[in-house]
């Protein structure tokens, strides 16, 4: 026992030594910083933050000021640091399609972009990522010249679209996926490689959430899926977007886009859904329905349905289903969850069929 107590004192203890030196910045304007690239025959680092941004505040704070980054970082680039909503920061965010703080880019001193990558990390990691960045022929450069030279081969756009996404580069991803489904035929659809267009994984909150063409051709062709990709991910999938949709809906979200640009009500897409839904095998098929005509209702502000809909279904809702109850609850203050007697029969309902724990908890504390 005192050996592990003394161990951990050392282990704190070396993780405590002074570090002294930091990034330093070039306070000029940002055309300034290419001259002084161009002379020094350096690679221009920019860090593009916003105010508001914790992780932007994490990384400056504790990895900007490590001597090891600090060291590194002034010996061979000239670094600049860019605060995305004032002065030269929006047009850089413009130009780079900077769309997640904090992003770095690495740009030559002919502005063009050589290397990005994006959010808060350790120190360790955001030196191997920026050594990376600092061959030329890192995949990320030798990606965007092929693209950028007219290149449209269905293996190069595969990859191209997920590095734009891993990047942050967000609407070029969509854009780039747009494209890259318009070539591809129903039987190049449906084949696993493709499955990433579709599928409930890292670029799914991009290319196949609500309101996505992708999703809406999944649903209307899953049976071949299923014969390509498995049963499993497919159902999966397909249960995980109705059950968002109705989170949407609850939320005040669906109709908004992924910048929060409205979206017209549109009753029909709900006729639609319920029809997937119909077409399919799913055991919690009438669930699934149920979180259907919630959804609906929630979006024509039809709050008396909406309660109405819980309290005949929710304590029957399989515990994933039962997800929704946190959506719903979210639409009241705490207040009217204790006293409204109509919200009091949803919660005991969910209390009462205890099937999701982390739910029945919450309905508890209210």
């Amino acid at each position: 026992m005192k050996q592990a107590f003394f161990a951990t004192i050392l282990l704190f203890a070396g993780n405590m030594v002074a570090q002294n030196r930091s990034i330093s910045f070039d306070s000029s304007n940002l055309e300034h910083s290419f001259t002084k690239a161009k002379s020094d025959n350096r690679l221009i680092f920019v860090d593009c933050y916003t105010s508001w941004c914790g992780p932007c505040k994490e990384m400056s704070k504790f990895v900007f000021t490590q001597d090891s980054v600090a060291d590194f970082f002034n010996a061979h680039f000239v670094n600049v640091k860019l605060d995305m909503e004032k002065g030269e920061g929006p047009a850089i965010q413009k130009e780079f399609h900077v769309e997640a703080f904090p992003t770095y880019l690495l740009l030559n001193s002919n502005r063009k972009l050589i290397y990005r990558f994006v959010g808060a990390m350790p120190a360790d990691t955001f030196l191997a990522k920026i050594k990376k960045g600092m061959d030329t022929l890192n995949r990320v450069a030798i990606l965007n010249e092929r693209y950028n030279s007219g290149e449209r081969t269905k293996d190069l756009l595969r990859e191209y679209i997920k590095i734009k996404i891993e990047g942050m580069e967000m609407s070029i991803g969509e854009k780039v996926a747009g494209e890259y489904f318009s070539m591809l035929t129903p039987k190049e659809k449906v084949m696993p490689e493709n499955w990433f267009l579709f599928g409930e994984n890292r670029y799914s909150l991009y290319l196949s959430n609500v309101h996505s063409r992708t999703f809406m051709y999944l649903a209307d062709h899953w049976r071949d899926f299923v014969k390509t990709n498995g049963r499993e991910v497919v159902e999966n999938k397909m249960r995980h977007m109705y059950q968002r949709i109705a989170e949407f809906c609850l939320h005040g979200w669906y109709l908004k886009d992924r910048l929060k640009n409205p979206i017209p009500y549109d009753k029909t897409e709900f006729d639609r859904y319920r029809a997937q839904i119909k077409s399919t095998d799913f055991k919690d098929k009438a669930q699934l329905t149920t979180l259907m005509n919630i959804a609906q209702a929630a979006c024509e502000k039809d709050t008396e349905r909406v309660t109405t809909l819980m309290i005949e279904n929710i304590g029957g809702f399989s515990s994933e289903n039962q997800q929704v109850g946190f959506a719903y609850m979210s639409m009241f203050n705490a207040t009217q969850l204790r006293q409204n007697p109509q919200l009091r029969r949803v919660i005991d309902n969910i209390i009462q069929s205890n099937r999701n724990e982390n739910l029945v908890r919450f309905a508890k504390s209210l």
